[in-house]
């Protein structure tokens, strides 16, 4: 009876339990991105039990007139005293309309990187996440903007709303350079795990229905032959999901809570507002965000699958290849679904945001593809050559 050997894909060098330092360096490394990936789970988790706590929840503000202000308004803000934010004054006056009378109500002000913490409790959300974000964010208003005469950034200007859309762009740029960076191995073999997944069915359909725990470990050990084959780690794959959530988060809470960002309009889109909500009271402008966002959002996920059918493969795929890719094409589906309902959702500052980074998302896949295809198209010539040269070298000593 044949035995495959697995051991050749889990030992150390020559696969003979031997540990150089660059396994023991890789290690490290591994272990490092581990507690990374741990750090902004809790992060993440932490900030959205917070966000939507009384002190940090949705509420509206009235001016000393009884008008709404900031609407949909929150309970505090982030001030960028160093950037010049004008929102020195950390309270408000509710005026009821029935009896005239006026309650004042204090913000929870987060006025330093320092308070970012101290005034959340200690949230790693608001102090690595949120405020450095809302800093970077509120300097490119004001590099695109400018000040007014008393040295805040002037939200009178003309050109404010161009200012802070080019203050997100260049901030979802900046965002993706940093996840790109921890996860630039997984996005260079994004197409790659497209072809696994297909594989992987296989692996599943040959041990279906099989429960004995050594059948078990056998298919197990397959799986991990497979990734390590074709050089991807599964835990990488899944960081790669989840290390671009807690910016998305904090642009969730940065929105609502920077005065600069939450008196912003473009044109007649004010980004604090929910586009949904929005197109239910009558402005059908806020439906340009939605169709803005629905094609990029689309491609940039079954982009990846596209560009891996379109691939010229000597092996014909497999009906259960075939079975996966649709299930595969089926959850993208579900998942676009879902993005559009949070999109029409949340703020449009936030969903303008999502659209730049989609964008950032296609490009990146597209450079990937197209480099992987040239440095490959280059290793096959070289080969060719070398076979060539080879082939006249054995008809001259002939």
């Amino acid at each position: 009876m044949y035995k495959q050997d697995y051991s050749k894909y889990f030992g150390g060098k020559n696969g003979k339990g031997k540990r150089t330092p660059k396994d023991i360096l890789k290690t490290i490394w591994g272990w490092t991105k581990i507690v990374i990936f741990i750090f902004i789970i809790i992060s993440m988790l932490w900030g959205c039990v917070q966000m939507y706590q009384s002190d940090y929840t949705v509420g509206q503000i009235k001016d000393m007139s009884g008008n709404n202000i900031f609407a949909p308004g929150v309970s505090f803000e982030i001030i960028i005293k160093s950037l010049g934010d004008s929102g020195y004054k950390n309270h408000f006056f509710d005026v009821d309309a029935v009896n005239g009378t006026i309650s004042e109500y204090q913000f929870k002000s987060i006025s330093s990187w320092l308070s970012a913490f101290s005034e959340t409790g200690g949230s790693f959300f608001y102090g690595f996440f949120v405020y450095p974000l809302a800093f970077v964010l509120v300097g490119f208003i004001r590099l695109f903007s400018g000040t007014n005469a008393e040295g805040v950034i002037d939200a009178t200007k003309a050109n404010y709303g161009v200012s802070a859309l080019f203050a997100i762009f260049f901030t979802s740029l900046l965002v993706r350079g940093i996840t790109l960076a921890f996860t630039w191995k997984t996005q260079l073999n994004q197409e790659k795990m497209t072809n696994v997944t297909m594989k992987q069915a296989e692996i599943q359909a040959k041990y279906k229905g099989s429960s004995d725990p050594a059948t078990k470990q056998k298919q197990h050990m397959e799986m991990m032959a497979l990734y390590k084959k074709e050089g991807i780690s599964p835990l990488s794959s899944m960081a790669t999901q989840f290390l671009s959530m807690p910016f998305l988060f904090a642009m969730f809470s940065i929105v609502r809570s920077v005065r600069v960002l939450k008196v912003t309009t473009i044109g007649q889109i004010t980004l604090i507002e929910q586009p949904w909500a929005q197109i239910q009271a009558g402005n059908y402008v806020y439906m340009s965000i939605i169709a803005v966002y629905l094609p990029l959002q689309i491609l940039s996920m079954l982009l990846p699958m596209f560009l891996q059918m379109t691939k010229k493969s000597k092996k014909p795929i497999t009906e259960k290849q075939r079975k996966a890719r649709k299930k595969q094409l089926l959850f993208q589906l579900v998942f676009i679904f879902v993005f559009i309902f949070i999109v029409s959702s949340i703020a449009t500052g936030v969903a303008i945001y999502w659209i730049f980074s989609s964008g950032f998302q296609i490009v990146q896949t597209l450079s990937f593809h197209y480099l992987k295809e040239t440095r490959t198209k280059r290793i096959v010539k070289k080969r060719e050559k070398m076979i060539k040269a080879s082939k006249m070298k054995n008809t001259k000593n002939a």
